[in-house]
């Protein structure tokens, strides 16, 4: 009844280094014993040598950590990393992205010190992270990422959502005159149309101008994919990333030069993504995932973000913190994963893309009910969970009849083609499918 223990725990002992092997020869060397009683030995000195191995590591051997209960969680494997096919933390923080947002929009000066515009700078730093993913891995698998299919995908996932909100803005402002803005909506109704919401004169009263962001992202995912197409550019893909955002963010000191500054919170996410998905440098990316770090990157990114006024600069400087706090959102520590994965934070992160879109037709709604400006924090508390009720709502009508149909269209239509040479293994305790839809962006 022994033996079978014994060999399972020969098996670790010795898979801990020739070391163990050594305790063990001397232990029989110092005095015969019977067979039974070396078994004993076997796995008495196994157990103390593991626990021993736990605690203390021996010079010139690689560390092996493992994860402790109560303890935060340590780096995962770049293997389980890659194994990974949909990251929860970032819905969390897609979801603090989207409510800052609104608390910018809402107007009130209770919000006036967050600076919600910084929510945009997030978003995009999520955006760059998750599309370049999603492209490498795909050229992993497959040999060469398939750029037809990611823009099918994108179209469907987009544009559906996109053009049905349009429309619901042109009948209740346009027509209806429900809000303010129907002439100015008019004008800017070229660039709305084609998606070129950024390059739109921008009057006094400029509605559904907040789409701005969304044109930005567009013109991102039509130009990175030539990063997998072109050979050179391929070959040199994050040095390449790595000047473009230095540029960009060098052209954020003149207002000549500032609107490609948009880029550079885009540009760090990718930087971040093909970081992680090297495995030389997934080690020292995975550094970064620690309760220290994580804890003094939130530090920077608050009191950068109520210390300083909005500024293509101050945008940058906030990208690049957000940037670095990936690893800790994606790898660890568990309390973070925890705090961002909570259901509620999920939920809303899941459909923020639709809130994006809807939040100021909610505002217009609500401000005939609880008008914006008032001094009192409970007014100003009240107006602004009213948007943020009202817009999901709205985003989860939208999600079920719009959103998650044409999404699934999108994906069967692009399924189509060169077959997956390798496909990646579930992370351990993730309860993920591999044949599941990976996570996107928006």
């Amino acid at each position: 009844m022994e033996a079978p223990l014994v060999h399972r725990r020969h098996r670790e002992f010795v898979s801990h280094g020739p070391w163990c092997t050594g305790t063990i020869m001397s232990l029989s060397a110092r005095e015969p014993m019977s067979g039974h009683e070396l078994e004993i030995v076997h796995v008495e000195a196994v157990q103390r040598a593991v626990d021993r191995r736990r605690r203390v590591r021996f010079p010139f051997e690689p560390r092996r950590e493992t994860p402790v209960q109560g303890e935060d969680r340590v780096p995962v494997p770049y293997e389980e990393y890659l194994g990974r096919r949909y990251f929860t933390p970032l819905d969390g923080l897609r979801a603090l992205s989207i409510l800052l947002v609104v608390t910018d929009h809402t107007t009130d000066p209770l919000f006036g010190a967050l600076h919600g515009a910084v929510g945009v700078t997030i978003f995009f730093v999520i955006s760059g992270y998750l599309i370049s993913t999603l492209l490498l891995r795909d050229e992993e698998r497959r040999g060469a990422a398939r750029i037809p299919a990611f823009y099918i995908r994108r179209a469907y996932r987009i544009l559906p959502l996109y053009y049905l909100t349009l429309g619901a803005y042109i009948i209740l402002v346009g027509v209806l005159h429900l809000q303010a803005g129907a002439s100015s909506l008019w004008r800017s109704m070229p660039w709305f149309l084609t998606y070129q919401n950024d390059l739109a004169p921008v009057p006094p009263v400029f509605v559904f101008g907040h789409s701005w962001s969304l044109a930005i992202e567009e013109k991102y995912y039509l130009l990175w994919p030539l990063m997998f197409a072109i050979p050179l550019l391929r070959r040199h893909r994050l040095r390449v990333t790595g000047s473009l955002v230095v540029l960009t963010a060098v052209g954020s000191l003149w207002s000549a030069t500032f609107y490609f500054a948009t880029y550079t919170p885009i540009l760090l996410g990718c930087v971040m993504a093909l970081v992680l998905h090297n495995p030389s440098l997934y080690t020292w990316a995975a550094r970064l995932a620690r309760t220290d770090v994580a804890l003094l990157l939130i530090g920077a990114l608050i009191a950068w973000e109520l210390e300083f006024e909005n500024g293509s600069q101050v945008h940058i400087v906030f990208a690049v913190l957000t940037a670095l706090l990936l690893p800790s959102v994606l790898l660890g520590p568990r309390w973070l994963s925890t705090v961002l994965s909570h259901p509620v934070a999920a939920y809303i992160g899941t459909r923020s893309y639709a809130v994006y879109l809807i939040h100021r037709i909610a505002k217009g709604t609500v401000d005939r009910v609880v008008g914006p400006g008032s001094t009192s924090i409970p007014h100003q508390l009240t107006h602004f969970l009213l948007i943020v009720v009202i817009s999901l709502l709205a985003a989860e009508i939208m999600h079920r009849l719009i959103e998650q149909p044409m999404i699934q269209r999108g994906r069967r239509l692009a399924s189509t083609g060169r077959k997956a040479r390798t496909v990646p293994v579930a992370a351990p305790g993730e309860g993920l499918d591999p044949a599941a839809p990976a996570q996107e962006s928006a």
